[in-house]
């Protein structure tokens, strides 16, 4: 059999290693604070874990919300795990969450992990030992990664090479991580609600709660506006189109967990008109929304004498 690749549908994909079909599974179970394993890596795995400075991060884009973590064990740095999660949160026509387009998200994402080989997937993967975990589970032959999906949820844990971390320890470490995470039987996960924003300041009273534009005056080359979330977020950010490079995010504070901060910078004076998507992640879910609005700047470089 020739290898797949990326343009094989999700379905061809995991039928091949005897997984369901996409869209026949139905599943209650959801993955909870991901995006803080550093707080809890040690209470899971022992005073002797953490995670390696400096490669941990996480970040949203509009349509997915990934948390990229890299485990070692201190009392023997040759024994590393590395966990990448993805969150899919697709948006329907009226800005609504779609889960099944988001499940279906989830499913190609595991499909593209599977053919990410120029072997026969049969000869790298095998179905997993872990479907109390999740919709799908799949393994490498090796026993050194396993990937789940859970609804739009997708997790990634692998060994990364450690020579004496044998595939039954590497197991049971995989298994303290989901057994911490997992939440079964819950309700359908729900995207973060955006109590107000954009909005020039907080302590404004503003007519509209979510102004679809904002007027920019300026003598200075950049300009914030602020967001409040009703419950905490793990990542924001913002996209900038229309602008040929005019503006562009300088900088995203996130503060009191649910108050965030966007600063722009102005490249240049005149009148620009540009289309911003805010994007925000939940703390506890990692599920993500969005608001697109208008900002109108005009900037006019301040006189120096």
């Amino acid at each position: 059999m020739l290898p797949l690749d990326h343009t094989d549908s999700s379905s061809e994909v995991l039928t091949i290693l005897g997984l369901p079909e996409a869209g026949t599974t139905i599943s209650s179970i959801t993955y909870v604070n991901w995006a803080h394993l550093p707080e809890w890596i040690k209470d899971v795995l022992g005073d002797d874990w953490r995670t390696i400075a400096k490669t941990g991060y996480v970040g949203v884009t509009e349509t997915t919300a990934s948390a990229c973590w890299r485990l070692e064990r201190q009392t023997s740095t040759e024994t590393s795990i590395s966990i990448d999660v993805h969150v899919a949160s697709e948006i329907d026509a009226n800005g609504v969450l779609d889960m099944a387009a988001s499940k279906q998200a989830a499913l190609r994402k595991l499909a593209r992990i599977i053919t990410s080989t120029s072997r026969d997937i049969r000869d790298v993967w095998t179905r997993g030992e872990l479907d109390e975990f999740g919709e799908y589970s799949v393994q490498d032959l090796d026993g050194g990664r396993f990937v789940l999906v859970a609804g739009q949820t997708v997790l990634d844990i692998r060994d990364r090479g450690s020579m004496y971390l044998t595939a039954e320890a590497f197991e049971g470490y995989a298994r303290k991580l989901l057994e911490h995470t997992v939440r079964r039987d819950s309700p359908p996960l729900t995207a973060p609600v955006i109590k107000r924003g954009p909005l020039l300041s907080l302590t404004d009273k503003h007519d509209e709660s979510h102004p679809k534009k904002i007027q920019i005056r300026s003598v200075i080359p950049r300009f914030s506006l602020w967001f409040e979330l009703g419950k905490p977020i793990a990542a924001a950010d913002a996209i900038v189109e229309g602008s040929e490079d005019a503006i562009s995010l300088e900088s995203r504070v996130v503060e009191e967990d649910v108050r965030v901060k966007f600063t722009f910078a102005v490249a240049m004076p005149g009148h620009h008109l540009v289309e911003v998507h805010a994007i925000f992640a939940d703390s506890e879910t990692m599920v993500s929304t969005s608001q697109m609005f208008e900002v109108e700047v005009i900037y006019t470089r301040r006189q120096t004498h």
